[in-house]
């Protein structure tokens, strides 16, 4: 079928959707070109699109090129001459450019249609087979990327309006799972790899496509490999507060553990002495070291025994997001001094939690965020800003004020795990009013310690004293 064929007569099997951009120097992948520079990242962009056309003249169905705008027509008629159709794309979000080119496709006789992007280069040929087979089942199918995104989607009817979903953020996968079986359609999901968003993504495909024979494939690799040396990774060193915490220490352990890539090293600061943290320490290979209690005391002896490029500061109870270090080094490698990660609730989701995470969120874009939301900053900027106060509660106030001062502390678009144990046993209600509370008392004057008494006094105990 040729680029400018009109005749809706044509093959009725799946359609594959290229959507891309032309590759133009200063224009995409932003966070990577802030560490490979824009002449390298235009190169990545041309090798990742010769990997997304590799696919498309492999594909046994007819092929839409989908430029982002009219201008770029002609391009992209260019690059299967003969072998596929160009629909641009149209002004708007990229839900809103989806479903113009779905209208426009399905009007000229394409269904089903199988959409990809030109940013993901580890799709497999047996990714496409199973996106091929859902479809035989199910009226969508989301190929899920680690980062909670989707690196394909294909439907055989007309997507639901996808203009309001959060696009471009680990919320996607869900949100549109969720618009599209509230439109009534059947969905099948599976795993299907990342894209290439972060600096770190191209170490991660490095290694991943080793052993993957494909041409353009090879070629990338080949190109990585050749410019290896100009992203080094930052060394982040991770410090976790304990006090009779083994348990939770072990459970954390065990999530960082998991991480495709790992901190450089992990400093356990201990003011229990007990043999339960000192067993966790050693069967993970930690650093522990055995300090006085209190918060504060805890982290800065933590973070002054680091030998890394960054700090990054967890609770025991935490559940950080699975690129969490990937993360880190992208916002660091951006220009940022540190930052933290968005607030959420671990466990199973309920509407008041997300309530409360939204406003607790709200509140971090002008206020101070509390040390539960994974804090990370450059070591040397930590020195200069003296680090965490000798305190058991707010200890992070002083500390992230002088750190927005030297420079940008801003958070990154990942949310972590907050456990909820302390409202669940407060109540939700009292326990977010007391902690308004305490917040207030620390703005006015009160000593840390005696907050510190109140914040950790059961709620049946602070109300039997009112």
């Amino acid at each position: 079928m040729s680029a400018e064929s009109g005749d809706s007569s044509i093959d009725c099997s799946m359609t594959l959707v290229v959507v891309g951009r032309r590759p133009v120097e200063g224009v995409g992948k932003r966070r990577i070109a802030a560490s490979l520079g824009d002449t390298r990242t235009l190169e990545l962009a041309h090798h990742l699109l010769a990997t997304t056309l590799e696919d498309a003249r492999a594909w046994a169905g007819p092929v839409i090129i989908s430029p982002s705008s009219a201008g770029d027509a002609a391009w992209a008629a260019d690059l299967m001459p003969g072998h596929s159709k160009v629909i641009p794309q149209v002004h708007g979000n990229l839900g809103e450019r989806i479903n113009t080119i779905d209208s426009v496709a399905r009007d000229t006789g394409h269904s089903p249609l199988l959409y990809v992007g030109s940013d993901a280069p580890v799709l497999a040929p047996g990714d496409y087979e199973r996106a091929r087979d859902a479809l035989t089942r199910a009226d969508v199918v989301l190929g899920r990327a680690d980062d909670g995104g989707v690196t394909l989607m294909g439907a055989r009817k007309p997507w639901p309006d996808l203009s309001a979903l959060p696009w471009s953020t680990e919320r996607l996968g869900d949100a549109l799972d969720v618009a599209c079986r509230e439109a009534g359609l059947t969905v099948e999901s599976f795993d299907a790899g990342y894209d290439i968003d972060r600096a770190a993504d191209l170490e991660r495909l490095t290694i991943d496509l080793d052993n993957d024979s494909r041409p353009a494939r090879q070629a990338l690799r080949s190109w990585l490999h050749d410019i290896g040396h100009s992203t080094p990774r930052t060394r982040i060193s991770l410090v976790v507060p304990v006090l009779d915490d083994a348990d939770a220490l072990q459970v954390l352990l065990e999530g960082v553990r998991r991480l495709p890539e790992q901190p450089f090293e992990i400093i356990v600061a201990d003011a229990s002495g007990r043999d339960g943290c000192r067993r966790v320490c050693e069967n993970f290979g930690c650093i522990r070291l055995q300090t006085r209690a209190g918060r504060g005391h805890q982290l800065h002896a933590g973070a002054m025994r680091a030998t890394g490029d960054a700090i990054w500061f967890l609770h025991a109870d935490a559940a950080p997001p699975a690129d969490s270090i990937a993360r880190i080094h992208d916002h660091l490698v951006a220009g940022n001094v540190g930052g933290f990660f968005r607030f959420s609730f671990a466990g199973p989701h309920a509407w008041h939690k997300s309530l409360l995470a939204t406003l607790i969120n709200l509140r971090c874009r002008c206020g101070v965020p509390y040390g539960d939301q994974g804090l990370f900053i450059d070591r040397a900027t930590y020195i200069e800003t003296g680090g965490f106060d000798d305190a058991p509660l707010f200890e992070e106030v002083r500390f992230v004020r002088a750190a927005r001062v030297a420079g940008r502390f801003i958070p990154v678009d990942a949310t972590i795990g907050v456990s909820p144990r302390r409202w669940e046993r407060d109540g939700w209600l009292r326990r977010t009013l007391h902690n308004r509370w305490l917040a207030f008392g620390h703005m006015v004057g009160v000593s840390p310690e005696r907050l510190a008494r109140r914040y950790r006094q059961p709620a049946d105990k602070r109300a039997a004293r009112c």
